[in-house]
């Protein structure tokens, strides 16, 4: 063996290969720390493109919202009396203005002039008032059945019933046979997003959620099944807050309409309301879309409903349990209905011997005086 090593060592082509081994050592210790640090560069960024919790807080309203094709897929249609663009979209339902929020046929008209913003009160019962009809949910009680979630949806699904439940008169039951009720259910969709039906819909209504659905977006979705729609929409918006049209996409303009007819819950824009859109939503150049009258962006949209939506929602849902026959709905001292007086949800008339409730878009029937 020792004499192995000698001749290797004084072998010349031995020698040759050991100094070049000697030469690619020096060469990798020079190349080694620029690959490690190339590697952590690479693993921290990674991190920030894949991390859920970032992707979630940062995106949600993003992932929430998806703008389409706008020359190609919208029609023109009158929702409270405003002309809107939207979306025939596969179920039968329509997206309003390609947004979350779902309308059946018959809230929409096709002229201006079908919907009147002080309907006279009519002994109609069941039927949605024509043109924008919008329910709210008997009893303060949104009656669900959940159809396909997972285990991770349904539990941010519960944390958005407690949001709603611990703060306002709102209530939540398990379907057992009645016929007003929402079904919530996946959408299929690999995001953080949900779409949702506006109102009590009979047994049409629907909330469908992304796979990734997060409390932030649920407790907007469940607004929306209140009869909600966005609070950017308000007539008086451009009071609170600036819309930036020249950064926002092209094919998402109608999302930022001005509802002239909408029933007002609170008397000013809340930028921190469930129902806000984000100050980036649907930028098409990295600009704020929406921002106070200062120019500053608007708080990011949180997990919980703000002090306006709680008292926004009380006033026109009140505790739950009233029998509407009984003492609490009494005719003695309510007023004859007039048709040159503005009314807002939860008004109650009188009319022609009957007592009734302003609905969104509608007078609902109570009982018969006397």
């Amino acid at each position: 063996m020792a004499r192995s090593c000698l001749l290797k060592k004084f072998n010349p082509k031995i020698k040759m290969n050991m100094k070049t081994k000697i030469k690619k050592m020096k060469r990798t210790k020079r190349i080694l720390p620029l690959l490690l640090m190339a590697l952590v560069f690479a693993l921290f960024f990674g991190a920030c493109d894949t991390d859920p919790d970032i992707l979630d807080s940062e995106t949600a309203l993003e992932d929430e919202e998806v703008a389409v094709d706008q020359e190609t897929k919208f029609i023109t249609k009158y929702f409270l009396g405003d002309a809107v663009k939207v979306q025939l979209e596969e179920d039968g339902t329509y997206s309003l203005g390609g947004s979350d929020a779902r309308l059946f046929e018959e809230q929409l008209s096709d002229t201006p002039d079908a919907f009147e913003e002080n309907p006279e009160p009519q002994d109609d019962r069941t039927a949605l008032a024509i043109g924008g009809g919008i329910r709210k949910w008997t009893n303060s009680t949104i009656v669900y059945r959940i159809s396909g979630l997972s285990s991770s949806v349904r539990s941010e699904l519960q944390k958005s019933f407690n949001e709603w439940t611990s703060k306002t008169n709102v209530r939540f039951k398990e379907r057992t046979n009645e016929s007003n009720y929402v079904t919530i259910s996946s959408s299929g969709s690999n995001s953080n997003s949900g779409v949702a039906t506006l109102g009590m819909n009979g047994s049409r209504g629907f909330i469908r959620l992304g796979t990734r659905a997060t409390a932030v977006v649920i407790i907007h979705e469940i607004g929306h099944t209140l009869g909600y729609i966005h609070e950017q929409n308000r007539r008086d918006r451009d009071n609170y807050v600036i819309v930036n049209f020249q950064n926002i996409q092209n094919n998402a303009v109608d999302q930022f309409y001005k509802s002239n007819s909408a029933t007002l819950l609170t008397g000013q824009l809340d930028i921190n309301s469930t129902m806000m859109y984000g100050s980036y939503t649907f930028s098409k150049n990295g600009r704020p879309t929406i921002t106070d009258l200062n120019g500053n962006v608007l708080p990011r949209r949180q997990a919980r409903i703000s002090a306006l939506d709680i008292q926004g929602t009380n006033s026109i849902y009140p505790p739950a349990g009233n029998d509407p026959d009984g003492d609490t709905n009494s005719c003695n001292e309510v007023e004859e209905w007039s048709p040159r007086k503005r009314y807002f949800v939860g008004d109650r008339v009188t009319y022609r011997g009957s007592l009734y409730e302003r609905d969104f878009t509608r007078w609902n029937f109570i009982k018969q005086c006397g």
